[in-house]
């Protein structure tokens, strides 16, 4: 590709890509996804964007609170572009804060009260606010919370939500099996970001599993999480419900997904974690879209 076409898709992606606006999509199209695996028609309501306008804003937020601690000489792709472009950070959370403002009114009380304890556990993710020793530490650099924090809080938002929002039991066995695959699945790409976070995060002082464990545990781990993934999806799909087109779709996107993640290493490209590997997440809905009749 010559080189002022790469240019030119580069300044075009770039504020989607590193502006979160994919990732916002991604937890857009697992919370529509969750309606197709429950049975619900396939709908944009309101506290569908929501979840799109909170991610947005949280993402943006954090961010913004990141790229200070790092030195400008330690910048990498994703926190150059954030220093040489904070207004356009600060402006993208603004709007998602502001689609929250809007969105949230439309809610029922047990959704607000759950979206209430999500925003304020993704707030004090960031701040320093537990001692631990002799100095105060945020709530990501305990034990392995960062990739705890966040399978938890993506599964809630995108899988337990919607189940509440359409007034299905969470003691149905079909919700119960919809969350334990969305904390399968994200927990493979929770792994994966973390092993590309290597670096920074032993700075950091994080202990996250392929700091603890190794490159060699962590891609046996994506392996034995895909395989749970698909074990418990073919239980779902095909023995317990007999949904064979959603079955297939589950599994196909078990598949692409570790393709996808055996290939990543600690120095492979930014655009590849935050395009490629978050861009599983739109492809796992999408095949779920289109089978999900059959």
């Amino acid at each position: 590709m010559p080189e002022n076409i790469y240019a030119l898709l580069k300044r075009i992606l770039n504020p989607f890509i590193f502006g979160n606006i994919i990732i916002a999509l991604c937890a857009f199209s697992l919370f529509l996804e969750t309606y197709l695996l429950l049975g619900v028609p396939l709908k944009v309501d309101g506290l569908s964007l929501l979840v799109f306008f909170a991610t947005l804003s949280l993402y943006n937020l954090h961010r913004l609170l990141n790229y200070k601690r790092i030195r400008p000489e330690d910048y990498g792709i994703i926190t150059g572009w954030s220093a040489k472009h904070r207004f356009t950070i600060l402006m993208l959370a603004i709007i998602g804060a502001g689609g929250v403002a809007f969105f949230v009114f439309q809610t029922t009380l047990p959704v607000f009260a759950v979206l209430t304890a999500l925003a304020v556990t993704s707030v004090l993710y960031e701040l320093p606010l537990i001692r631990y020793g002799k100095k105060l530490h945020r709530l990501r650099n305990l034990w392995m919370y960062k990739s705890l924090m966040i399978v938890l809080a993506w599964s809630i938002t995108t899988a337990l939500l919607p189940a509440v929002n359409s007034g299905i039991p969470l003691t149905d066995y079909g919700v119960i099996l919809i969350i334990l695959e969305r904390v399968l699945f994200i927990f493979l790409i929770a792994v994966c970001f973390d092993a590309r976070d290597t670096e920074f995060d032993k700075k950091d002082e994080l202990k996250t599993i392929p700091i603890r464990y190794g490159m060699v545990f962590t891609q046996k781990l994506y392996k034995i999480i895909s395989i749970l993934f698909a074990l418990v999806c073919s239980v779902h799909y095909f023995l317990l419900e007999q949904r064979i087109g959603v079955g297939m779709a589950m599994l196909l996107s078990a598949s692409v997904t570790y393709f996808v993640i055996s290939r990543t290493n600690p120095r492979r490209s930014d655009y590849y974690y935050l395009f490629v590997v978050d861009g599983m997440l739109v492809l796992q809905f999408l095949l779920v879209a289109l089978l999900h009749a059959f």
